[in-house]
Parts: C-alpha cells; sequence; structure tokens
C-alpha cells in the first residue's frame, strides 16, 4: 500500500506573528531567516510575542517575561508558568465531569498529565536540530484517546532537516510512521490547528528486516526538486512540519511494555546540543500551556465523544484528529447503574489483522489497563460459534468471556479501533440488567 498523503490549504498566519514563529517557539528555537539554517534570531523576541497572544484566561505570563534571563535569575519564570497554569482546571471541573468525585480527581491528574508531556515534549525533547524519542502514551500518562496496545513514540523535527530512524517492530501486529503538521495550540485560528498528516508509511509498504528492524530517511523530496522519486523507507517533509510519530501495535500488552525507543539522528547537523538557556526554558513553559490548554478545550467541544448514551456512531474525522492512515473508529459514550450492562454484538467478517474495543474515561484516559480488563483485542475475544463477537461491558463481571470492566466510573468511553482496508461491522448494543443477563446467558 502507498503511503497515505493529505493536503491542506495554508492558513493566514496571525497578523503580528508569523508561523514560522509560532513553530520555532513550541520547539524551543531561536528563529530562522534569510539562508537556511542561519540562526539570527533569540527567544528574547519571540517570548513576548507568543506571551502577547495568550487567552486573556492566562495572563500572567504575557506580564511576567518580557526579559528571560531576569525572569530565570529571580525565579519569576516558575512563578508565571505555574500562575499559568491555574486557570486551566477549568476544563477538568466542568459540566462534563457530571459532579462526580471519580471524575473530578481523574480530571486534575489529567491535567497535571498533561503537564508533564508538554514539559517532555516542548523542553525536554523539542529541538528539532537535535531530536530524541519521547514516550506519548504510558501506562500512566495518557492523551485524548490512549490504546494500550500501541506505543507511541514522538520526536520533533522541521522541513529543512534530514533525519535517520532507526526501530524495531519484531512481534508487531503492525507498525506505523507518519509526518504530522500543526498542534493543538490555545492561540491557533481554529480549533484543530490545522492538524494535518502530511505523508507516512506502514508495515505494508516498509521494508522490515528479519529480525524486525527497519530503517528510514527523512527529508525532503522529489516534489521540492531535490531528487528523484521517494524511496520505499522514505518520508516526505513539508513546509510546516514539526512532528514525527511512531505507532507501533501488538496483540501482547507485555511486549508492548518492553518495545525498545527507537532512535534518530539529524544528518545535516554536526555541532553538539547547546546547553539549556533561559530561552529555551521560556519557551519551553510556553508552548506545555498553550499545547495543555488547547488539547483541553479541543477535547472537551469534540463532537465525535458525544454520542447519545450507549449508542455507537462511525467516528467523525475532519483532519484534526491526526487519524493514523490505516484506522477508523466506532465510538459511543456508556452510562451504566451498578446493577445493568451494556451488551455490544457484532460480525467482525472479513476484519483486519488488527482490531480492539477500548475504554476510556470522560478525559480520554483508559482506566489501568495493567490490571483491569478494559481493552480487548482480536485475539483477546472469544467469538460465539457463529463467529459473532459479543461484549458484555459492567461494573462487575457477570461471568462471561469477553466481559469489559466499567472500572468504578458512571460514565465511560467505548471505541472500537478497526486498522485495516476491510468494512467496518455492524454493530448492535442493548442495555439490560444483570440480573437478565445472568439469566440468559448460557451456561
Amino acid at each position: 500500500m502507498s503511503a497515505t498523503r493529505m493536503s491542506n490549504t495554508p492558513r493566514p498566519p496571525r497578523p503580528g506573528l508569523t508561523r514560522r514563529q509560532l513553530l520555532a517557539s513550541s520547539t524551543g528555537l531561536a528563529i530562522t531567516t534569510g539562508t537556511r539554517g542561519a540562526v539570527v534570531g533569540c527567544a528574547a523576541s519571540v517570548v513576548p510575542a507568543v506571551a502577547a497572544s495568550l487567552p486573556e484566561t492566562i495572563p500572567n505570563l504575557r506580564q511576567q517575561l518580557p526579559n528571560p534571563e531576569a525572569a530565570i535569575s529571580t525565579g519569576e519564570a516558575w512563578v508565571a508558568f505555574c500562575d499559568s497554569l491555574k486557570p486551566l482546571a477549568r476544563h477538568v471541573t466542568g459540566e462534563e465531569s457530571l459532579g462526580n468525585a471519580q471524575i473530578q480527581a481523574e480530571g486534575i491528574r489529567c491535567l497535571s498529565r498533561l503537564v508533564s508531556l508538554g514539559l517532555d515534549r516542548f523542553l525536554e525533547h523539542g529541538n528539532p536540530r537535535h531530536p530524541d524519542f519521547y514516550d506519548l502514551q504510558t501506562a500512566t500518562r495518557k492523551y485524548l484517546g490512549d490504546n494500550p496496545d500501541q506505543t507511541y513514540r514522538g520526536v520533533a523535527v522541521e522541513a529543512s532537516g534530514t533525519y535517520r530512524i532507526r526501530g524495531n517492530a519484531m512481534g508487531a501486529a503492525g507498525v506505523e510512521i507518519g509526518i504530522y503538521a500543526g498542534s493543538f495550540r490555545s492561540d491557533e485560528n481554529t480549533a484543530g490547528g490545522g492538524r494535518r498528516l502530511v505523508d507516512s508509511v506502514d508495515e505494508q509498504s516498509l521494508a522490515i528486516q528479519d529480525d524486525g528492524t527497519f530503517e528510514i530517511l527523512v527529508r525532503r523530496g522529489a516534489e521540492d526538486g531535490t531528487d528523484g522519486e521517494r524511496g520505499r523507507n522514505e518520508l516526505r517533509l513539508e513546509d510546516d512540519a514539526n512532528a514525527l510519530l511512531i505507532r507501533t501495535y501488538f496483540w501482547d500488552r507485555e511486549l508492548r511494555q518492553t518495545h525498545a525507543m527507537p532512535t534518530i539522528e539529524r544528518l545535516d547537523v554536526v555541532e553538539p546540543q547547546p546547553p539549556v538557556n533561559a530561552a529555551t526554558i521560556l519557551k519551553g513553559f510556553l508552548a506545555t500551556t498553550m499545547f495543555v490548554d488547547g488539547s483541553l478545550a479541543w477535547w472537551n467541544g469534540f463532537q465525535g465523544i458525544k454520542t447519545e448514551l450507549n449508542q455507537l456512531i462511525v467516528m467523525p474525522d475532519d483532519g484534526s484528529v491526526q487519524t493514523p492512515s490505516l484506522v477508523r473508529y466506532i465510538n459511543g459514550r456508556v452510562e451504566l447503574k451498578s446493577d445493568q450492562a451494556l451488551v455490544v454484538e457484532f460480525n467482525p467478517g472479513d476484519a483486519p489483522d488488527y482490531w480492539s474495543w477500548v475504554l476510556q474515561n470522560v478525559w480520554g484516559e483508559t482506566p489501568d489497563w495493567r490490571d483491569r480488563p478494559i481493552i480487548l483485542n482480536n485475539r483477546d475475544l472469544v467469538p460465539e460459534g457463529d463467529g459473532r463477537i459479543r461484549i458484555v461491558i459492567a461494573h462487575e463481571n457477570p461471568g462471561v468471556s469477553n466481559w469489559m470492566d466499567m472500572a468504578g466510573h458512571p460514565r465511560l468511553l467505548l471505541s472500537l479501533r478497526w486498522r485495516g482496508a476491510e468494512p467496518l461491522p455492524q454493530v448492535s448494543t442493548k442495555t439490560t440488567t444483570l440480573k437478565e443477563l445472568r439469566e440468559t446467558t448460557p451456561r
């Protein structure tokens, strides 16, 4: 299968702040202009401009960061950063929390996890001149719809770079490497931040060695007039490309947890990474605040999760979701009382190699999948005699093969991740009582 390529009409830059400046501020780089790669600016000129574009609900950054060195030396940088995070609690304490103590507690924890992710992404791993992979999702840090069967390894890139990536897919159900543009930033013109998939390859088009290893070249390509056709293990960069993500799928979650981190080299940069400085720290703080604010605002407004209770729909995707090229979703909200169950039935038919059902809380985080059955993939599920699959979602195990645990939540999100070109199955749902379910379940 050829790599998926999507295009998007460029958006006009914000007045007084170019998109390149926004990208520079979010990756921890100084601005480059003129000759490619020539660094001619410093963050002192970017930080006030970015801070001035922040929403009114985040006031302290624009007041306290006119001079990076002074803000660091006095400690005001940390104070301002902490103050900028305070208003973000509104995203996890509103009506979405249903007034439920568990959901509210998980919301505050979600906020802390996103701050951790933002600092990891924009401060510790934000320099595309000296890139390094980080874990976007782990067992304890999750982001807008995680899948326990996947590793998500992210890295910052930029259009002027040439990168070599090495990874391993031994034992995997599949792998996809995608180049992305845009972001969930609170200062973007659109809710999705112009997010789009620029280019990708997967296990069907990727040359993988017998030991599972592969190597990818990432650079500007033939469409920019630099050379001939794109190679099989090659990805194309465009002007607004800023991130690369490797998703590796596993049927075995123990194997997923021991999956080795890929490596990346920037081939056109020879100097070592410079020491951390005030400008880098302030830009990391700013980008983290905007990332957390933009991510939660987008998630809470995402119509793809606002279904009727205990019903499922094919998830709409306008491109801002950054869905992998081979994946489609069926989504729904599950709300059950302690004595109720939701029965999900379907015939997978001519199914792809990997698919799974996952439960997530209202903030898009899976309950702890290390000791609760909140995910079932196609190798976990036990079919009926006629090939149909019946899944039961309930607060306790009613004595069935394919039980998924509500994990104490009054409401969860249910998602089918269907990874392949095969037609989505027709899925039916039925809300019943545990008593009725036990009475009608064959023993």
